[in-house]
């Protein structure tokens, strides 16, 4: 009995010293799984498809169980492969023990690819003389003699229904849709056979009752009853009233369940903005110094939906107090014309103005861009370099600006382009005569997972029969945050007689900067900016390079550079620091 009882602990002991040592080892091994020869952009899909790929980090794997899996995988790659066309693959695998890891490599002979033989495509319904459809199958992605693969397969049944559901066929099926592979002589023949039924009709809207008329509201609606559905023009609709800004929430569904006699109705659901707006903003600029800004705004004056809206801004470098009526017009491509005011004081180691515009202007939407028209009348009472003077300029102008991004906040991929054209005559109440036109652009492009490239570049060219009656503020000056680092802000440009700056009638600027975010939240830069404000070709360029450092932080990216001058040797370091969106 003794020895029955000290036999059973050895035995109970080896058993888990055993389990110990299996699960030690298991917990050490480190599997590399690699995929050799496979189909061009694929390899990355087929070593994650793989069951060993996906186990290999597992703390209860074992050498037994990675034996298995590495077994499991030819027969997981031969199915992967087919659907990808290849179905007479030959795969050699190999596991092997090296440099205490566990290597799995799989090496794939693809043989020939099946090739499509016939493509049958054919279209029933209303469908048939849709035009998008038939420039749909123009271009089907599935060609005769080309290659077959059944995901490029789905892919293209997906697009086909997608197609009609966004263009109001919501009784469409693939009536036919068969693929049948010959193994033997490695061809595939294709059949997708469309039938789109009718297509529906965007019923009579029911619009809810808001703080803006239902006359104004329906403005916002870019179809009639009646009209073919489109998607995107359901998609414009929610963009009209979520721009509008009368509304905290918005919500239009598409009543496809409830359709009836070939039309199908939207429900919308509308949460009211609050109607009094207040804000306030704290920031600094190495250009501004601390700036401190309050607006009001009342969103809605009447059930026209009138805009009345007050700011002010105040800053170590100047103030400004503004006023806007705003109204909606929504007509045409016209969305909204109105009234603003403001009064403007600047006071720099250049410029020192004071400044009243009054006038009127318009927003619409052109080509994709957004569109700004206006008439202002500026007077403005001015000191730069020697010259005093006040004038007063009747000033028509118009610009289109252009912005996309990935990111508003922090851009990864997106850009901004806008161009600005504006002038005053002498013989309409203005002092003297110019034409002047602006084009700014920026671009941010990644090159790697944490590094952009950034760059941008301003030009400007103003005609003017009398420079000296040309208001500071329509005169051009480099240097600063945003222009050209290492120089102060408004410190580059023609000089007066009197050895100041005055500004100049040409602008032509430019940055390159590469930034990489070398931590979650921290990143640094490398820059280099150049440029002039000119009045004629003989005046210097003047360039810089610098360093920064970058912190994405709770308020938006915070922005502090060096900047060394290499065109003026008696130009210190300059210092900048800038808070706000890439955009």
């Amino acid at each position: 009995m003794f020895n029955y009882l000290n036999t059973r602990r050895v035995f109970l002991l080896c058993t888990l010293l055993w389990c110990f040592a299996g699960n030690a080892q298991a917990a050490e091994m480190t599997v590399v799984v690699d995929v050799v020869g496979a189909p061009e952009g694929k390899a990355t899909v087929l070593q994650s498809g793989l069951s060993i790929f996906r186990l290999k980090d597992s703390e209860r794997l074992t050498p037994r169980q990675l034996q298995l899996l590495h077994k499991q995988a030819i027969d997981e790659l031969s199915a992967m492969l087919k659907v990808y066309g290849f179905y007479h693959a030959k795969i050699s695998s190999k596991l092997s023990q090296r440099d205490n890891q566990w290597h799995a490599d799989y090496q794939l002979d693809l043989g020939q690819q099946v090739r499509m033989i016939n493509v049958d495509l054919a279209l029933q319904g209303d469908a048939k003389t849709d035009d998008k459809f038939t420039a749909f199958l123009l271009d089907f992605p599935l060609k005769k003699d080309a290659p077959f693969d059944h995901e490029s397969y789905e892919a293209a049944k997906k697009k086909l229904l997608r197609l009609g559901v966004e263009r109001g066929y919501f009784d469409a099926e693939l009536s036919r849709h068969t693929v049948e592979i010959n193994t033997l002589t490695n061809t595939a023949v294709v059949s997708l056979h469309y039938n789109s039924g009718s297509r529906y009709t965007f019923a009579k809207l029911a619009l809810p009752k808001t703080v803006i008329s239902r006359k104004v509201l329906k403005k916002l609606v870019p179809f009639k009853a009646g009209e073919p559905y489109l998607a995107s023009k359901v998609l414009a609709f929610k963009n009209n009233l979520r721009n509008a800004i009368y509304f905290s929430s918005v919500e239009v569904d598409v009543l496809t369940e409830q359709r009836q006699n070939g039309e199908v109705a939207l429900a919308v659901s509308l949460g009211e903005e609050r109607q009094y707006k207040y804000n306030a903003g704290l920031g600094f600029g190495t250009d501004s110094g601390a700036r401190l800004s309050l607006g009001w705004e009342n969103r809605y004056l009447n059930q026209q939906g009138h805009r009345l809206s007050a700011a002010s801004r105040l800053s170590q470098i100047g103030n400004s107090v503004s006023v806007d009526y705003q109204m909606p017009l929504l007509s045409g491509r016209v969305s909204d014309i109105g009234f603003n005011a403001e009064f403007k004081n600047e006071d720099t180691d250049s410029v020192q103005s004071r400044s009243f515009v009054f006038g009127s202007y318009y927003k619409a939407i052109r080509w994709g861009w957004s569109e700004t028209g206006g008439l202002r009348m500026l007077s403005e009472n001015f000191d730069v370099s020697d010259d005093d003077n006040t004038s007063t300029l009747l000033i028509p102008s118009i610009a289109w600006t252009r912005t996309w991004a990935d990111d508003s906040i922090y851009t990864r991929h997106g850009g901004k382009l806008s161009l600005s054209l504006s002038g005053a005559s002498e013989a309409l109440l203005s002092d003297t005569s110019f034409a002047q036109a602006v084009l700014r652009g920026k671009y941010i492009h990644p090159l790697s997972e944490n590094g952009r490239l950034i760059t941008r570049a301003s030009v400007g060219v103003t005609e003017v029969t009398d420079f000296e009656k040309l208001p500071s503020s329509l005169r051009f000056f480099a240097g600063g945050d945003s222009s050209i680092r290492g120089f102060d802000y408004q410190s580059l440009g023609p000089l007066g007689d009197d050895g100041e700056v005055e500004g100049g009638r040409y602008l032509a600027t430019g940055s390159v900067e590469y930034e990489n975010m070398f931590m979650d939240k921290w990143g640094a830069a490398v820059f280099s900016d150049f440029g002039n404000a000119y009045n004629t070709l003989s005046d210097p360029i003047e360039y810089s390079v610098g360093l920064g450092l970058r912190w994405r932080s709770p308020i938006g990216l915070i922005r502090f550079d060096i900047a060394k001058s290499l065109s003026d040797s008696d130009n210190g370091i300059g210092f900048h620091l800038v808070i706000g969106p890439d955009l």
